[in-house]
C-alpha cells in the first residue's frame, strides 16, 4: 500500500536523511542534486526571506521511502511560490527521486497532488522531456509555461578510452586542440587540476563568478543568480564535503598558476555534470574552454564517467557532444492568484509561440529585441531565464 505524505518544516526534513539516502542508493542513475545533502545545503544557504517554508512531498511503501521531492515556498509578487531546493542558480534538473520499482507516472501524480494545495505557483526546472514528471506537469495548473532547452552530453557508449573518443571527431577538430595547447604551452606552464585545497577552491569560485559577471557586462546581458550571494554561499559550504553520493568539482586550467578557464561541476556515481563555466578573454584566441573540456572528458573516461554539459545550446557543446536530449522548465499557477501573477508571462509565451509558427528566424530575432523590456515583480522574483555561458 503506497502512502503519500507531505512533510513540513526543518525537523521533519532532517528526519528523512537515512531513508532518503537508502532511496538514493537504490537509484543507479540518481543525480547529486537529488540527494539529501544537496537539498539541506540549499535550505541552509538560501537568501533568507520572512515566511520561507520547507516542504517535502514523499511517498512511502510501508516504512520504505520510495519517492521524495523537496521544495521551498517563498513569494513572487503577491503570490506564494514553490521552487525546488538547490544551489541558488535555479537550474538543476528538477525530476523527483523515485525508486526504480515504482510506477513513475503514478508516483508523480501523488507528489504533485500533495504540493498543489500549499502555494499559488509552482516552478520546476528542466525535467526530462520523455519523463514522468513532464507528463504530469503539463496537465497541472490553470495553465503552464514550458521552456524547452536542448541538453548536451558526452557519453562513453561502450567507447574504451578517451583516445578512441577523439578519433570520432574530425581531423581538423583534433588538430585545433593540439595547436591551441602547444601555443599556450609556449607562454608558460599549462596545468589542469581539480584542487582539493579549500583556499584555492574558494579562490576559483570567486574567479568563476567574477569572470562571468565581467563577461555579462561586456555582452550587455544579465543572469539573475549572479547578482546575489546565494550561489556562492552554497558552493563555498559544499567545497569540502566528500559524501557517499557525490561532491562539487572545480576543474581549472592554469597558466603559470593563474586560472585561464574553470568549470564548476557536480560529480556523482555515473557522471560529471557541468553547471557553469568561465574563461579569461585575454586567452580566447587559444580556445582555453575547448582545452579544459578535453582535459575534463579525459578525466571522466579514466573514471568511467559520462560528461553532462547540460542545458543551453552553445557552439562548443554542439561540437563536443555525442548525445543530445531536451529538458523542459515548467512554470504554472495553481490558483487564480497565481494565474494573475503569471498572466503577463503566459501571454508573452503565447505571443512568441504564435510568432514562431508564422515567421522566419530573422523576424523573430527583431521581435525579441523590441520585446526585451519587461516589468519586474517585487520579491524574490526572477525572469524565466537560464544560465548564460560564454563561448568556449
Amino acid at each position: 500500500m503506497l502512502r503519500p505524505v507531505l512533510l513540513v518544516g526543518v525537523e521533519d526534513f532532517a528526519r528523512l536523511e537515512d531513508d532518503w539516502s537508502s532511496l538514493a542508493r537504490s537509484v543507479a542513475t540518481y543525480h547529486y542534486t537529488q540527494t539529501f545533502e544537496w537539498a539541506k545545503l540549499g535550505w541552509e544557504t538560501r537568501d533568507f526571506c520572512a515566511g520561507d517554508r520547507l516542504f517535502c512531498a514523499t511517498v512511502w511503501s510501508g516504512s520504505r521511502l520510495v519517492a521524495v521531492w523537496p521544495f521551498q515556498r517563498n513569494r513572487l509578487g503577491f503570490a506564494s511560490r514553490l521552487e525546488p531546493l538547490g544551489c541558488g542558480m535555479h537550474e538543476e534538473y528538477g525530476d523527483p527521486l523515485i525508486a526504480p520499482d515504482m510506477d513513475p507516472v503514478y508516483i508523480c501524480n501523488e507528489l504533485v497532488a500533495l504540493l498543489k494545495p500549499v502555494a499559488d505557483i509552482i516552478e520546476v526546472p528542466f525535467v526530462q522531456h520523455d519523463g514522468a514528471a513532464r507528463r504530469v506537469l503539463e496537465r497541472t495548473g490553470v495553465f503552464n509555461i514550458p521552456n524547452p532547452l536542448d541538453s548536451y552530453m558526452i557519453e562513453r557508449r561502450g567507447i574504451e578510452n578517451f583516445d578512441d573518443l577523439l578519433q570520432t571527431y574530425s581531423s581538423k577538430f583534433r588538430t585545433n586542440l593540439k595547436q591551441g595547447r602547444k601555443r599556450l604551452q609556449k607562454l608558460g606552464e599549462l596545468s589542469f587540476e581539480l584542487p582539493e585545497d579549500y583556499a584555492v577552491s574558494v579562490e576559483t569560485i570567486d574567479w568563476v563568478i567574477g569572470e562571468k559577471r565581467r563577461w555579462l557586462q561586456r555582452m550587455d546581458k544579465s543572469c539573475p543568480w549572479l547578482g546575489k550571494d546565494e550561489a556562492r554561499a552554497f558552493f563555498v559550504a559544499a567545497l569540502m564535503k566528500r559524501g557517499e553520493f557525490g561532491r562539487v568539482g572545480l576543474f581549472r586550467l592554469t597558466l603559470d598558476g593563474k586560472p585561464i578557464a574553470a568549470f564548476l561541476t557536480m560529480i556523482d556515481r555515473t557522471r560529471v555534470e557541468l553547471l557553469t563555466t568561465s574563461f579569461d578573454p585575454d586567452y580566447s584566441r587559444y580556445s582555453p574552454g575547448m582545452l579544459i573540456i578535453e582535459d575534463v572528458v579525459r578525466w571522466c573516461f579514466e573514471r568511467s564517467l559520462d560528461f553532462d554539459m547540460r542545458i543551453l545550446r552553445m557552439d562548443y557543446k554542439e561540437r563536443w557532444s555525442n548525445a543530445q536530449t531536451v529538458r523542459i522548465q515548467y512554470r504554472m499557477p495553481l490558483t487564480l492568484k497565481g494565474a494573475a501573477v503569471l498572466l503577463p508571462d503566459y501571454l508573452s509565451y503565447c505571443f512568441y509561440r504564435t510568432v514562431h509558427a508564422i515567421s522566419s528566424a530573422e523576424q523573430r530575432a527583431a521581435i525579441r529585441r523590441m520585446m526585451k523590456w519587461r516589468p519586474a515583480l517585487k520579491g524574490r522574483g526572477r525572469a524565466p531565464s537560464v544560465q548564460v555561458e560564454p563561448n568556449a
